[in-house]
């Protein structure tokens, strides 16, 4: 059976609303796209339909690919493939593809069924981490010259190494990458050894040892080993950048210092690099210094002598000194002491192995190990697992540490700011993501110059940061918050840009608000939210009544999906009168809710969550196709053709195809144009390089548009004048209170109507004296609840009788 469109509405009707389906002929020609394609391609099915794949993907050519399926189905029912394409304004995009053929009754493929799922979110998330791996190539070169780098999967395959990895290892790049760590195993450690350091990193935390490795030549070499997880997404490690520091000598010196103890080691342990000593207590009750060897003794200036002098002292602190002498002791008392020590800018390791011969300790021997390398490299690694690489500043495990440590302490009510730059993408996309990111590192700036040294400060991600303050003083924080509202507002000098940007922010308290860091994060989160909704650059505090609303938007925006699905959703259609004649003119046509449990949800409580996740669009193209077809049965039965009046969202007439959308839906329900009214707010009306081509689309279609709310917005005259408009409507919010103010701003609207030679429609009338009060200005329409509520569609033929 062939699948086209008369026979696939029940199918594509399943699936339309989650996948891009497409089917091809046998020669790969496509004869069928749904919208969820067109969306994702930006191209119109009129564009689409006749051609080839290789519209949205250069490389693909149309005989390979039917010939390559019907060789491949010879044995397989499903193709499945990971693809790249180029959308018509040149973006890239990912779907997974699965693709099954369709055959008659010969059991001959006569075509093909493509569904894809979009996958380019996920795609472009990979992206930026291997951005961000490219950025942690800058911090690998720092530590090159005295560490060994390497990167792994999840599953410990081996992606990068560096050269350092390479000559300690005497295996090359390529010999390394795709094989696990088990080439370079000594087989020196038991296998529980590797059990415990995998079950740490998998659970998210940083594993520090000392591992014995092989080299290719079957040399053993010790290496000093700090493996750090890397998170994606969904908080689970993605990468395990591990970072090395060569310990063979030290290794070695201990070996060495083993065999020494059972022979005279004096010659022995001057030749080793780092420094051996021994020491004991004398007669008198001090200690005493016997020996200090090692080629680190020239670079100290120390000597046995030296040491027995006390020369060194100067060098500590009284409290330095106490803690070395504690540990000297320590080791005279028969314990093996290990510890760090910094002198003259060099750290030490320093182990202390007491020598006992019958239960009574002789000497100690001691070793100075030179750590400074891997100290420094440590340092560095700390501040890659704790620090953003970007801005400086904590990142968010830096961030969870210390509110769980204060929360942990009992610590005194303290707040988390949460701080989200507002339009932050359109810097990016306009300017570049160099400036960006230079504009992320001066919003930091600016944060640690209006906060104090005891608030914390970190980002969280992208453009997000967060302030610990330790204050739960409302009206200080709200001064805070006025203060960084108002100084992020100022521009930034990046480059040669002046580049402004906002902040919004949601603060929340603990222990009012939560008291934990998950919930303190979210709440916050919510509190932001709630901001960018109520107009940005602000800041708002959390509250019982806003996790409320945000667990009933949750709600709503599950259950509207659902909801037109399971065909909860109709249109109500209110009467617009002719003033003059008393005539009905026209209907608008109003989306109403019915929820099985909740009952009616007003408009005003889903359509802009609708607005905000995007389903604005599928929910607003019925409801054109609904109000279409409705006109069209009307006309149908006999009842006189009136204009169909339907709401147009900013997001709908955004869309690149809306003009083509709108006449494909009139194509389909075959209702004339003229009597089909789009009705859009003055906002839309700001952007006029793509509001004047579209307008002038629609009118050279036959549709006229109106603009809604008329007086609540921003309006140019000028732009008025020269867009192809056909009706003013005025906000029933100037009728509905006939004070002076809103009786001359009326009478103004009317004017401007009139001298630019539109018709102008009052809505939200009521009474009588509103009624007279249009009459005597000669306002053209009316509507409301004085003639007529919103009612169903067997309502209107009703009164359409009369």
């Amino acid at each position: 059976m062939v699948f086209l469109k008369s026979n696939t509405s029940t199918l594509l009707a399943l699936l339309d609303n989650t996948f891009c389906l497409s089917i091809t002929d046998a020669d790969g020609l496509l004869v069928y796209v749904n919208q969820n394609f067109c969306d994702l391609s930006g191209y119109s099915e009129e564009e689409l339909i006749g051609h080839t794949y290789e519209i949205t993907n250069p490389r693909y050519r149309d005989i390979n690919f039917t010939k390559e399926m019907k060789a491949y189905f010879k044995t397989n029912t499903v193709w499945h493939e990971k693809i790249s394409a180029i959308n018509k304004s040149g973006n890239k995009y990912w779907v997974n593809a699965t693709v099954i053929p369709l055959k008659d009754g010969n059991n001959k493929i006569i075509q093909f069924l493509s569904v894809d799922v979009d996958i380019t979110g996920r795609e472009l998330i990979d992206e930026k981490y291997n951005k961000t791996l490219h950025n942690l190539k800058n911090i690998e070169n720092a530590l090159d010259y005295s560490s060994v780098v390497a990167i792994t999967d999840p599953n410990g395959v081996i992606t990068y190494v560096n050269e350092k990895f390479c000559t300690l290892s005497q295996y090359s790049s390529e010999e390394l990458i795709g094989k696990t760590h088990r080439v370079i195993n000594s087989n020196y450690h038991p296998k529980r050894f590797f059990a415990d350091m995998w079950k740490t990193i998998r659970s998210g935390e940083i594993w520090q040892g000392d591992v014995c490795n092989k080299a290719k030549d079957g040399s053993i070499y010790w290496v000093s080993t700090t493996i750090v997880p890397f998170f994606d997404a969904n908080g689970k490690p993605k990468h395990y950048i591990a970072i090395r520091h060569d310990i063979t000598d030290r290794k070695s010196a201990e070996k060495s210092l083993e065999l020494a103890l059972q022979n005279d080691f004096t010659t022995t342990v001057k030749n080793l690099q780092n420094a051996i000593f021994k020491y004991r207590c004398n007669d008198d009750g001090f200690i005493e210094f016997t020996l200090f060897e090692g080629q680190i003794k020239e670079q100290l200036g120390l000597s046995a002598q030296r040491l027995n002098e006390r020369e060194f002292k100067d060098v500590f602190t009284p409290e330095e000194l106490q803690m070395f002498n504690s540990q000297l002791l320590a080791g005279l008392s028969g314990e093996k002491v290990q510890f760090e020590l910094t002198y003259q800018n060099i750290t030490l390791l320093v182990h202390l192995s007491p020598i006992i011969n019958e239960g009574k300790v002789i000497e100690v021997v001691g070793t100075a190990i030179d750590i400074t390398e891997r100290i420094e490299a440590e340092r560095v690694i700390e501040h890659m697992a704790y620090f953003d690489y970007l801005t400086g500043l904590p990142n968010r495990r830096n961030l969870q540490e210390f509110i769980k440590r204060l929360i942990s302490e009992g610590s005194e009510p303290f707040s988390v700011f949460f701080l989200d730059l507002d339009r932050f993408k359109n810097v990016n996309d306009s300017l570049g993501h160099q400036v960006g990111d230079q504009l992320l590192v001066a919003v930091g700036a600016r944060l640690r110059s209006y906060t104090t040294e005891d608030d914390f400060i970190a980002r969280l991600s992208g453009d997000e940061f967060i302030l610990v303050i330790r204050s739960s003083d409302v009206d200080r924080l709200t001064a805070i918050a006025t203060t960084l509202v108002y100084e992020l507002s100022q521009p930034y000098k990046i480059g040669i840009h002046e580049v402004f940007i906002t902040p919004s922010i949601g603060i929340c308290l603990y222990p009012e608000d939560g008291n934990d860091y998950n919930t303190l994060m979210r709440n916050a989160d919510s509190a932001m939210y709630t901001t960018k909704e109520e107009g940005k650059s602000s800041f708002r505090f959390f509250t019982s009544h806003l996790q409320r609303e945000m667990v009933e938007k949750s709600f709503l925006e599950m259950e509207i999906r659902h909801g037109l699905d399971k065909g909860q959703f109709s249109l109500h259609y209110q009467p617009q009168y002719d003033l003059e004649t008393g005539l009905i003119n026209g209907l608008e046509a109003l989306l109403r809710w019915e929820h099985p449990e909740r009952g009616f949800v007003p408009p005003n409580n889903f359509i802009p969550i609708a607005e905000e996740n995007g389903f604005i669009l599928p929910l607003g193209a019925w409801v054109l196709e609904q109000a279409c077809k409705q006109a069209k049965g009307w006309q149908e039965k006999g009842f006189r053709p009136l204009r169909i009046s339907v709401n147009v969202s900013m997001r709908q007439f955004v869309q690149p195809t809306f003009v083509e959308d709108v006449k494909r839906i009139l194509q389909e329900t075959d209702l004339d144009p003229a009597f089909l009214n789009l009705e859009i707010t003055e906002s839309m009306m700001s952007d006029v390089q793509q509001c004047q081509p579209k307008l002038l689309e629609l009118q050279q279609a036959g549709i006229s548009v109106s603009i809604d709310d008329f007086g609540t917005g921003y309006s140019s005259f000028l732009y008025l004048s020269k867009f192809p408009i056909s009706h003013l409507k005025i906000d029933q919010a100037f009728i509905r209170e006939l004070s002076n103010e809103n009786l001359m701003i009326v009478k103004a609207i009317i004017d401007l109507a009139k001298n630019l030679n539109l018709n102008v429609i009052a809505e939200g009338v009521e009474t009588s004296e509103q009624e007279l009060f249009l009459k005597q200005l000669h306002c053209d329409e009316v509507q409301g609840y004085y003639y007529a509520k919103p009612m169903p569609g067997d309502e209107v033929e009703k009164l359409l009788l009369i």
